[in-house]
């Protein structure tokens, strides 16, 4: 088993989450791509950028397992502006190929807030988009992970439908909990259809407020059950609530979710 977390919004600067988050004892950090505006500003974005995020991942013997597409919730592959999802093609090839360049092997794929695939035609379209990217990610051997408000049947469905390796399902507990979901048993279907690429450990409240491991409604003892009985051993991935000091929440919240498969 590994340990990481986000780096975005929990350090400081990204340079801080590389020297930071291993001595607090994670093993390795999820890299953002969230800016909408600006997005050729993440270091993720450009080769000198990705040589950067090497040489800390180096320095501070850190991995970099995923890539976080958060901006995907604001202009993604279901938008009704069809030169959005033009847009959203272009740029995920091309962070594709950064990923592959970083040593990254996942990308968090995104749909919420205004990309939620909430309906048939949103569903159809992030099938289209997804599927105009899966060859690219395949040939450069990056998973292409799904994560968003939907249920298991629905993304196997979705999976199917683009009809590649090279996608997955990025599974958060606490979001199982916000929008009903049976975490812990859609857990184990995916991982049965071999689908569970990683996942994000958060805890949440029946009334949608993020919270520190332990202090919401997530059936904790489920998901370690869960985890235990399907011998997960891959990255669980820290979504925490950002801390005024880090070190030491971190250090608990990390130790909580070790205590998981215990």
């Amino acid at each position: 088993m590994k340990y990481g977390i986000c780096a975005a919004g929990r350090f400081g600067e990204l340079e801080d989450a590389f020297r930071v988050a291993p001595e607090i004892g994670f093993d390795g950090l999820e890299i953002p791509f969230v800016k909408v505006d600006n997005y050729e500003d993440e270091l993720i974005w450009t080769r000198e950028g990705v040589r950067q995020l090497r040489s800390w991942s180096e320095q501070h013997a850190v991995e970099m397992p995923s890539c976080v597409a958060g901006r995907y919730n604001l202009r993604g592959f279901p938008d009704d502006d069809p030169r959005v999802r033009e847009e959203a093609v272009e740029l995920m090839l091309h962070l594709i190929d950064m990923c592959a360049e970083a040593g990254i092997g996942k990308i968090l794929t995104a749909f919420f807030g205004d990309q939620m695939l909430d309906g048939e035609e949103r569903i159809q379209r992030a099938i289209d988009g997804v599927s105009e990217c899966a060859p690219r990610a395949e040939s450069q051997g990056v998973t292409l992970a799904l994560e968003g408000t939907v249920d298991v049947e629905t993304w196997l469905r979705m999976i199917d439908a683009i009809g590649s390796e090279a996608v997955g399902v990025y599974y958060d507990v606490g979001n199982a909990l916000r929008f009903g979901l049976d975490g812990p048993e859609e857990m184990r279907r995916l991982d049965e259809e071999g689908l569970l690429s990683q996942i994000h450990i958060k805890d949440m409240t029946y009334d949608h407020k993020n919270k520190p491991l332990g202090d919401g409604d997530v059936d904790w003892d489920g998901v370690g059950e869960a985890l235990r009985e399907i011998s997960y051993d891959d990255y669980l991935v820290l979504e925490t609530p950002s801390s005024e000091n880090p070190r030491e929440d971190y250090a608990t919240w990390l130790e909580f979710t070790r205590q998981l498969t215990e």
